[in-house]
């Protein structure tokens, strides 16, 4: 008798866990804007699809407590609407449309005077000390003539002011439009300024 209970038991507990469901996934999307300013018509540029290091280019959000920065984590729950490194491509195009007459994405890469790579290095949620923070980092190369003209290192964090899905989106758009707008002012002036990493 015991044993028929015990049986029982054992296959009423994942038949409760079965009923009551688990965490809703949350999927969440950026929509970078950028402030347009003098349109230069030369160079033409067109971006080359971005590259992604490790989780970076990952769809589940990815996540490092300070408490373990060699840890990187990822959320059970929370995804990403398309890839890191597509949402920088394009917002490395949008930013660069602000400022430069012809450019030209992944989707379109056509023959340009300059091509535009960038890798992306941190795409993740930093927590610590009851806060967070959302971390873009990228570097990025531009080549003219098969020669690279320069190199520079572009990266921005965004305090993240509550724990909803929404509230995670804004912090990481705003990181990457201001590490974005970093780099298409550097694109202007021809010279890479200080790392802001």
């Amino acid at each position: 008798m015991m044993r028929l209970a015990s049986i029982l038991l054992l296959l009423a507990l994942p038949a409760c866990a079965a009923l009551k469901g688990g965490d809703v996934p949350v999927t969440m999307r950026l929509s970078p804007r950028f402030t347009p300013g003098p349109v230069q018509p030369a160079p033409t540029l067109t971006v080359a699809p971005v590259q992604a290091r490790g989780l970076s280019g990952g769809l589940r959000y990815a996540y490092v407590d300070a408490a373990t920065p060699g840890e990187i984590r990822q959320a059970a729950t929370l995804f990403w609407e398309e890839p890191p490194a597509t949402m920088l491509a394009r917002a490395l195009v949008a930013g660069l449309r602000t400022r430069f007459a012809a450019v030209t994405g992944p989707d379109l890469s056509l023959v340009a005077d300059r091509r535009v790579v960038a890798t992306l290095g941190r795409f993740e949620e930093v927590t610590g000390a009851g806060s967070a923070q959302a971390v873009v980092a990228f570097d990025v190369t531009q080549v003219a003539q098969g020669k690279a003209i320069w190199t520079g290192r572009y990266c921005a964090t965004q305090p993240i002011a509550a724990a909803a899905g929404t509230a995670r989106a804004a912090a990481f758009q705003g990181a990457i439009e201001q590490a974005v707008e970093a780099f298409v002012q550097d694109a202007v002036s021809g010279k890479v300024s200080a790392a802001s990493c």
